[in-house]
């Protein structure tokens, strides 16, 4: 069970406490005042606290704060004898994780107690999977292209035209992200196949084509005990069944393969045509639509391959000889009069970086770059913003001083903190903060970056700072 933290001026009420929580196996320690829990804290590891709300000393919305400095993501659930709205609020508001009446019978302190508990744990895990997920899933497309020097950056291409389709297809968010991983994942069962067949300079013989159309099973086999990327498997493993079924591994036939693996198939059929291989040139615009034309319906989904030749012929998929690259449509500007982006990153490589793709992919886009703290917080009492990127890292502090400070003068700015790292920690305090969203400084993160920014800031306006 849980370790447990009570903490209660009266020794009758704290004793009962802790004694209805042990009840139903719960490992509790008791604490007469919130003083001596925040030491108990510093010491010790624990998975939710239960305090009262009015004691000597610190109360217990004072000690919400002080814990959370100190553990972003600790439950607290409060118990207080003043079950008034005001104090319910207050305590929600200043991220509680619940609050309990006093008197309470055994069973609604055990119920708060777990119901607590299973948030926090399904917050923590879902918000792993989003951060780990993606993480995990370029590291791995790495070493595949760690072998083969024509595939770097295929992977990225090749998701972010994936990417567009699903979006074109009115995809839900959630399986965007699925057909984004399987992208990036699709050829990982490549990672088996022998150098001398992966590598080799020219077409394959039989026995060799056998070997190589094992990649879809053996990246399926390499993800199963993988719980992170169970979304990707299908991708993984039909990417190269075709539409009249004979294609590998399993034969499947037209909307028997899964949506997000024909929609990786028809994207990673262009970018492969249109870059560099060990093998061969890359092939001209026009011949990649012959055959796109050629194979619609046979290999590739129809409705898929229209809406690839579509992104051709309105210039917003350009094929060079390094690669496919997506531009946004001129006639579909995503702000109105100019988008004012402020950026708060230190590293002079992420801010060119991230600039570059932002104002690549978001029409009109004007980015002011700062690189503290101190700058950020003048310019967010005296200027206009439409959304605001923050590195948490900064030389004179940390970026949640500077979504503080851009949240209490803009209390609807969509903000995006970004990270280094894939910290749990950090991420739930910025959410809690304020943050909008939270992007990991992984390969094409600058990419997504964008992607989740036009999604933030949709056709929004300028946001006036509150005088």
């Amino acid at each position: 069970m849980s370790r447990i933290l009570a903490i209660d001026d009266e020794d009758v009420i704290r004793m009962l406490v802790v004694e209805i929580l042990e009840s139903v196996g719960h490992e509790v320690v008791g604490a007469e005042s919130a003083e001596h829990a925040l030491v108990l804290l510093d010491q010790d590891e624990f998975d939710l606290i239960v305090s009262d709300v009015v004691m000597p000393g610190l109360s217990g919305l004072e000690l919400l704060e002080a814990a959370r400095s100190r553990h972003a993501s600790l439950p607290v659930l409060l118990v207080t004898g003043a079950g008034t709205y005001e104090t319910l609020s207050e305590a929600l508001t200043r991220g509680a994780a619940g609050l309990v009446t006093k008197p309470f019978a055994h069973a609604e302190l055990q119920t708060a107690v777990s119901d607590a508990l299973e948030r926090a744990t399904r917050t923590r895990d879902e918000l792993r999977e989003r951060l780990l997920a993606p993480t995990l899933a370029s590291a791995l497309a790495n070493a595949i292209e760690a072998r083969d020097s024509y595939l770097h950056g295929h992977c990225e291409r090749l998701a972010s035209l994936a990417v567009r389709i699903a979006e074109d297809l009115d995809i839900a968010p959630e399986n965007i992200e699925i057909v984004r991983l399987g992208a990036i994942l699709h050829d990982i069962g490549k990672i088996g196949i022998p150098d001398r067949v992966l590598l080799k300079p020219g077409p394959l013989d039989e026995e060799e084509r056998r070997i190589i159309e094992t990649h879809t099973e053996i990246g399926d086999k390499l993800l199963e005990p993988l719980d992170l990327l169970a979304g990707a498997r299908p991708i993984v493993r039909h990417h190269h069944e075709r539409w009249d079924g004979a294609g590998y591994p399993d034969g499947l036939a037209a909307g028997a393969i899964p949506l997000g693996a024909r929609i990786v198939a028809v994207a990673d059929a262009i970018e492969v045509m249109s870059a560099r291989q060990l093998y061969r040139r890359p092939r001209s615009s026009s011949e990649i639509v012959e055959e796109l034309r050629a194979q619609r319906g046979t290999q590739w989904d129809p409705a898929i391959v229209d809406l690839a030749l579509g992104l051709i012929d309105s210039g917003e998929l350009e094929l060079g000889s390094d690669g496919l690259r997506l531009l946004e449509p001129a006639e579909e500007p995503v702000t109105r009069g100019g988008l004012a982006v402020l950026l708060v990153e230190d590293g002079d490589q992420e801010a060119t970086r991230v600039t570059d793709a932002l104002e690549r992919d978001l029409d009109g886009a004007v980015i002011a770059r700062t690189r503290s703290v101190a700058s950020a917080a003048a310019l967010a009492s005296n200027s206009e913003w439409s959304v605001a990127i923050v590195d948490h890292d900064l030389p004179d502090g940390s970026g949640v001083e500077v979504l503080d400070a851009l949240r209490a003068a803009y209390p609807g700015l969509p903000i995006v903190m970004l990270t280094g790292q894939g910290d749990e920690e950090i991420a739930l305090e910025a959410f809690r903060r304020g943050a909008s969203d939270y992007v990991v400084k992984s390969a094409g993160y600058a990419d997504r970056l964008a992607s989740r920014v036009r999604g933030l800031v949709g056709d929004t306006q300028t946001v006036e700072v509150n005088r």
